[in-house]
């Protein structure tokens, strides 16, 4: 095995690059298995199997992998891991274990590995490891690495939000347990209550129970609003975020719904206009981390923006050295959120940086916040912005150059239409 190093190796790449994954441990059947699925996931990936730790440390004393995926129950799996972590290396960590099993998640989780459950199969694996490699690569970037360590407050995923998430994954869900989980948190409750009924969702009568705005609403977007509704209380009394919160989270809703509304008319598929939506609203989460940590330099970079006729995302990049579509996009990453959303986050003011070839959340959120901000030019903090625009070039090369109109009369109808 390598040892530690002063310039560790680069993160592996997610774009059409050959990856060598090894697995530690677990069933010889499921790896058989999980080695059949990836070829069809990832043609350009090989698998390798290591029976327990000491087998691996030869594996890869011997040869590169990119990604290191070690079942808990493995011999010698944690000394492993911990001479992984001490190495420095730019090996992507995994860990396989009985996510049901507190004991042994909080056995685990102080190494800061992410995990998956032990029944997961291959897609989870290449989902998480895919995800890992984006957020690795963000955060290493110089501009990001100075910025993080001066963020001090950084959100907390809503308790609330994990317990309807759990109760909407089991077989037999139910919306009226949501409904009794939301209305157990007084101040989430109003939250929901005031969005639901707010001009955003132009509701045809006013929504008072909470069971019947989760009906309305649908429980992906229940789950998005839960999730956006908790960050945002976490920073609204906040002096330097206080003053853009409301209008930033009128802003997030209205690119929610163009998301949504693109994505469905592309694709007719609820499951992605949900996605669009979850991605839309959470675009631009981290200019309320930016002005909550960093209230000074945010609004010099509001300022700046407005006295040069600077887009935001140009106005951050020479303040901050990097943009709150990054930035908050790392945010999202640690909590597990997927790649999709992660990179419509990300790349939503320049998205020919994506390697898109088609139709993509990227695509609808990019278009979607252009054409919010055409509704509503000032709605953004920082007052008068130079207009947004959906980039012909990003539409050209996904072949979908001719949608732009189209889109923006289904983000009109949406507009319109109540919940």
């Amino acid at each position: 095995m390598e040892g530690a190093s002063e310039t560790p190796a680069a993160a592996p790449t997610l774009s059409g690059a050959e990856w060598r994954v090894l697995f530690v441990g677990g069933d010889v059947w499921w790896f058989d298995q999980a080695k059949r699925d990836l070829v069809c996931l990832e043609p350009q990936w090989r698998s390798v199997r290591a029976a327990d730790g000491a087998a691996a440390a030869e594996v890869l004393a011997g040869q590169r992998v990119q990604a290191v995926v070690v079942d808990s129950r493995a011999a010698g799996a944690r000394e492993l891991v911990e001479k992984l972590k001490k190495t420095g290396d730019q090996t992507l960590l995994m860990l396989r274990c009985e996510m049901s099993d507190r004991e042994v998640v909080d056995r685990w989780k102080g190494l800061g590995v992410p995990m998956v459950a032990i029944s997961g199969d291959a897609t989870r694996i290449v989902a998480g490891l895919r995800r890992n490699s984006r957020l690795r690569g963000w955060s290493a970037d110089p501009a990001m690495q100075r910025l993080l360590p001066r963020i001090h407050k950084l959100p907390a995923t809503p308790e609330l939000h994990a317990q309807v998430s759990k109760e909407l994954s089991l077989p037999n869900g139910s919306l009226n347990v949501v409904a009794r989980l939301i209305c157990r948190d007084p101040v989430m409750s109003a939250k929901m209550l005031q969005i639901v009924n707010s001009a955003l969702f132009a509701a045809s009568y006013e929504i008072t129970d909470m069971l019947d705005a989760v009906l309305i609403l649908g429980s992906e977007r229940i789950k998005s609003l839960i999730l956006l509704g908790g960050i945002f209380s976490q920073y609204s009394h906040d002096k330097g975020a206080a003053s853009v919160v409301q209008s930033l989270l009128a802003h997030s809703i209205q690119v929610g719904g163009y998301a949504r509304a693109i994505a469905l008319q592309e694709t007719r598929s609820s499951r992605s206009a949900e996605a669009a939506y979850t991605a839309g609203v959470l675009h631009d989460i981290g200019k309320l981390i930016l002005a909550g940590n960093l209230p000074e330099e945010f609004g010099r970079a509001c300022a700046l923006a407005a006295e040069r006729n600077l887009s935001a995302h140009g106005a951050e990049m020479e303040i901050f050295g990097v943009s709150h579509a990054r930035f908050g996009a790392c945010l999202l990453a640690s909590w597990g959120l997927p790649l999709p959303i992660l990179e419509a986050v990300a790349w939503h003011h320049e998205p020919l940086k994506s390697s898109d070839t088609g139709f993509t959340l990227l695509a609808a959120v990019h278009a979607a916040n252009a054409f919010a901000h055409q509704a509503r030019p000032q709605a953004g903090p920082g007052g008068e912005e130079p207009p947004v625009s959906v980039n012909q070039e990003y539409l050209d090369v996904i072949g979908l150059g001719d949608c732009g109109e189209r889109w923006r009369a289904a983000c009109a109808t949406a507009a319109a239409a109540p919940v």
